[in-house]
Formats: structure tokens, sequence, C-alpha cells
């Protein structure tokens, strides 16, 4: 691996924390000049803007008003610029006026990756009101303790999820207010929300005003490190800030000054990685946005095929699907200029598949890393291509800084691992009523606990380890499920893995896998483990078992959920 000044990306755009750069730049508290807390800076700056997010998203638009802004991947459903900024805006109006929301309160998304999601988001947005985004696929129960917590006033969905919502709100003491369908209303009383953005406006009507860019503007909600699903707190500067940082050229800054770009969105909008990093920041730029309601092999075949996408943000499982699918083949896609992977790690050996089976040498992968509570991306891979850094995910974004501490909160050197820190404009305010985890996770100087293990190379790269509450103890001795899943993903014959804790009255835990088989696949218990054993020590080896399933649950972002498994 190239080191410090050998490395030609190190050379120009990486370099360690000093005490005096942190002083040219007030948007961080200062640290001890000794150094001895090991901070490394972004080597890249960008400036924040304070325009709300709304503005900052449609501030461009008078370039582009006759461009396709947002096309349904299904039904070729489209909005122009100017049509898609003319709607939001009138949205934001009649919420004002119609529905009688005020600036502050609380209004709950429950919608799918359609166009409408980001008109009703920015039109909100625009009003002064905070969004609360939920899962689709949410039972009514886990709605209503969301919407509950967020105090929702008033919620916006869907024709065919109004059932859902209606006995979502039967669940919420006091109800939530007034509910919004897109679509043909089912019931008469309901509001619709083709009405509201077609709504004409009037001299008598409440107008949006200035909003505070430390404003909230968003509450997605996330389990943080630990706990149950909370309330996290994004103002219009965190969010803006996200975006500006995405724009350096050294991370997804394309496309804005030729052709315009096309990103197929199948990301969830209400996570946070398919809110900011394909959503806001496509339509900040002028952006062909194509939206698909869910992941649907045929239908996401067929809109690569039609839709000829330059651009896609995606997590490893979707990687995996273009790389082994026959119905995605090179030649559809060809036009693809970049391609972002986040959420979970990927591996080396699908990375590398991946670049096959694109076979262009301009074409631009990264991995990226990033948190709810970061607002989305806070590290990213630069542009050039480095295979020695493949399963790192990146260099720290513009005016992030990041450092990682032991069990002790020691600062730890470069090439030490510990639980990961980050600091910048892109963190979070806090949890909503949750001042205990709060604490927990966000220290008085602006630290983010990640809660993830992780070490930074001697040339800036962050590669994390492993989730601390993941990890398995053999006899005390940490074992990573990432590791023995990336050494088991190339045994021929596997399409899937994942490797948990289960408990045993000796050694504490012990490593099992859970399998899924290629089809035609008859590899055996003995063969998996016997290909992991030459590999790594022996308290890494599997002797917790194997067990071979039909797939391995994954949420929305593709990350495993290692707890479902530990059940079965």
């Amino acid at each position: 691996m190239l080191r410090g000044a050998q490395c030609p990306v190190a050379r120009a755009f990486f370099r360690p924390y000093s005490s005096k750069s942190a002083a040219a730049s007030s948007a961080f508290p200062k640290i001890r000049e000794d150094n001895f807390d090991h901070v490394v800076r972004s080597p890249y700056n960008v400036e924040v803007s304070d325009l709300n997010l709304s503005d900052f998203v449609w501030r461009n638009i008078r370039s582009y008003p006759e461009q396709p802004a947002l096309t349904c991947g299904l039904t070729g459903r489209t909005y122009k610029y100017k049509e898609a900024r003319g709607s939001s805006f009138n949205l934001s109006v009649a919420l004002l006026n119609v529905v009688g929301l005020r600036p502050g309160d609380v209004l709950g998304m429950l919608m799918p990756n359609v166009p409408e999601f980001p008109l009703v988001f920015l039109g909100a947005a625009s009003a002064g009101l905070v969004v609360t985004p939920a899962n689709p696929l949410y039972t009514p129960e886990e709605l209503a303790r969301q919407f509950t917590d967020a105090n929702v006033r008033c919620i916006v969905t869907v024709a065919s999820l109004f059932d859902k919502v209606q006995e979502t709100v039967e669940l919420m003491p006091g109800g939530a207010g007034p509910i919004i369908v897109e679509g043909v209303p089912i019931y008469k009383d309901l509001l619709s929300l083709k009405a509201l953005m077609m709504r004409q406006l009037t001299r008598m009507d409440l107008k949006p005003e200035r909003i505070d860019p430390d404003a909230l503007v968003a509450l997605p909600y996330s389990s943080g490190t630990t706990g149950v699903p909370k309330g996290v707190m994004l103002t219009h500067r965190n969010m803006v800030a996200s975006i500006n940082q995405m724009d350096h050229p050294q991370m997804i800054a394309y496309g804005q000054d030729g052709p315009q770009e096309r990103g197929l969105s199948v990301i969830p909008f209400f996570h946070i990685y398919g809110l900011q990093g394909t959503l806001n920041m496509s339509l900040s730029r002028g952006y062909h946005v194509i939206t698909l309601p869910k992941f649907e092999p045929q239908s996401f075949s067929n809109a690569v095929r039609n839709y000829k996408p330059t651009m896609m943000a995606l997590v490893p499982p979707l990687v995996k699907f273009m790389t082994q699918s026959p119905t995605v083949n090179a030649e559809d896609l060809q036009f693809l200029r970049l391609v972002t992977s986040g959420a979970a790690p990927l591996g080396k050996p699908h990375v590398e598949a991946f670049l096959r089976k694109i076979n262009n040498p301009e074409f631009i992968f990264k991995e990226a890393y990033g948190l709810t509570e970061t607002s989305c991306m806070a590290t990213m891979m630069p542009n050039a291509y480095i295979p020695e850094k493949i399963g790192s995910c990146g260099l720290p974004a513009p005016l992030v800084e990041v450092k990682v501490i032991d069990k002790n909160g020691i600062s730890l050197p470069v090439g030490e691992t510990g639980e990961l820190l980050m600091r910048g404009p892109n963190v979070m305010k806090g949890y909503l009523n949750n001042e205990k985890a709060t604490r927990r996770i966000l220290s008085e100087d602006g630290w983010l606990m990640t809660g993830d293990l992780a070490y930074i190379d001697s040339d800036g790269f962050v590669f994390i380890v492993d989730r601390m509450k993941e990890l398995i103890k053999v006899k005390g001795l940490q074992v990573s499920p990432t590791e023995l899943e990336e050494i088991l993903i190339k045994m021929d014959g596997i399409a899937d893995v994942a490797v948990v804790g289960v408990p045993d009255e000796i050694a504490g835990e012990l490593p099992k896998a859970y399998v899924v088989k290629k089809p035609g696949s008859n590899i055996t218990e003995d063969e998996v483990c016997t290909f992991l054993e030459p590999h790594v020590a022996n308290f890494k080896h599997l002797k917790g078992g194997v067990q071979f399933v039909n797939e391995i649950p994954k949420n929305a972002a593709g990350k495993v959920l290692r707890k479902n498994l530990k059940d079965l």
C-alpha cells in the first residue's frame, strides 16, 4: 500500500491536522494545540450557503426551466423544473393558508419514491415546517410511534397507503390533523395534494417568511449507536452544508455545466441517503431524476434500459444485482459516468467485478460513508481510482474532522483502531426530546460518536472495521463479522453471507455464518468452515456453525439486520 508522500492523491488532497489550520477556521471549536487529539481534517474546503434548503435547491432553475426535473420510472409522468418549483411553492402557501399549519409544525410523510415526494418535502421546507419522513413498509404501530413522538400535525400520503395512515392515526393520542392524499382522495373530507399544488395564490394569502438557517427542517428517525429509533434534528444549515460538501470537485460535482445528467433513484427517499444523496443533491444541480417506488428486478432493469442513467446512488445489494443480473448488460450501462455506493461496505471482489462489467476507463466508482446524524455523506473516495484503497470509505468530506478513540475516550494515532468520531457543519443538532441520548452520542464541542470501529491510514483514508455493537467476543478477543464475510463471499457457491456471534458457555460467543447458496450449489457446512480456516486465526473459525437460509435480512439501506439472524 502506498503511504504518505508516496501516494499521489495524498500529496494533492491530504494534509494532517495542525492547530494553525484549525485557528484559521472559525467553523470548529479550537482543540488542543499539542495535537495529542490526533485529529485529521478534511483536505478539502467549501463555503456553506446561508439559504434555506428549499431556496438552495431551486436557486438556479432560471437556467433550465424547460428541462425535465422529475419523472416516474413506471408511468413516465414528468414535471419540468418550472412546473416542479411552481407546484412546490403553491403547496407551501396552501399548507399555511388552507391546512392552517405554522412554521415549526411537523408534517409527516408516508410516500414511496414518486415525483411528488420532493415537491412535498421542499414545499413544507419553504413554509418553515419540519418534515418527518417514514418508511412505507412500517406497520401502523411503528408509524404511530414515530408520528406521535414527532408531534405530527398533518400527514401527506398516497392513495394506496391511505388505509395504513388511517389505522396509524387511530393509534395516535389526539390524532394527527388533516390527511393530504396524492392521487384521487378516497373520501370527500380528505385534501387533494394535486389541488393544493394547483391552487391559485391570492393577495390575502400568508406567504412563507424568511427562515433562520439554524431552524429545523427534517426529522428522520434513526437508532443511532443503540436503542429505539430517535428523531434526528437536522437544520436547514446541516442539509445545505451536506449538499455543499457534495459539490466539491472531488466529491460528486459532475454535469453542472454540460448535458443534463440523468439519475435513476431507487434508494428510498425517506432514508437520508436517498433524500440527500440522490434527491436534493440532484435537483440542486438541474439533473433529471427518474424515480422508482421500490426495487423490483424487472422494473429496475427496464428503467436502466429506457432512461439510460448517467449517475446512480446505490447500496451493495444493488451493485451486486447490476453486476450479476443478465437483464442488465454492459450495453445498458454504457452511459453511466458515476456510481456511488454507501450504507454498508461492498468489498474488493464486488468492486472489481462491477468495474469489469462497466468496462469504461472514464467511469468513476466511489464508496462513501455517512449517517442520518451527519445529514448523509461524511467521507467519500476521491475521483482518482486507487486499487490500494479499495475497502476504504474515503477521505473526510469538506469541513469534516475525524478521529478515533479507545474505550476510555483517549484519542488514538493514525493506523490504530477505535471508535470513529466526526465533527462538521453537517452534524445534527441532536435527538428530539431525548437529551440523554444526545449527550451519549454528541459531545459539547461537537464530536459525534458514530458507534463504528475504524482506523485512519497515513494518507488520511478512513477504513470502517465494524459496528462496535456487532463485534463478536471470543474469550475476550474481538472478531469482526465483516472480515469473515468478505472472505466467505469469495467461495464458489455462496451468493450472500452474514456472520453473528452465538452464545457459548466457555468462549462467551462463537462466530456463526448464515449462508445463501447460489442456485444449483451443493456446498456443505464442513466445506464452508474448511474454506475459511486457512485465512484466519483459530478463534475466528466458525465454531458456532453454518446455517443455510433463503435470504439475509437487511434494512432499506442494505445493512444486515444481525439481530434478526440471531432470532432464527
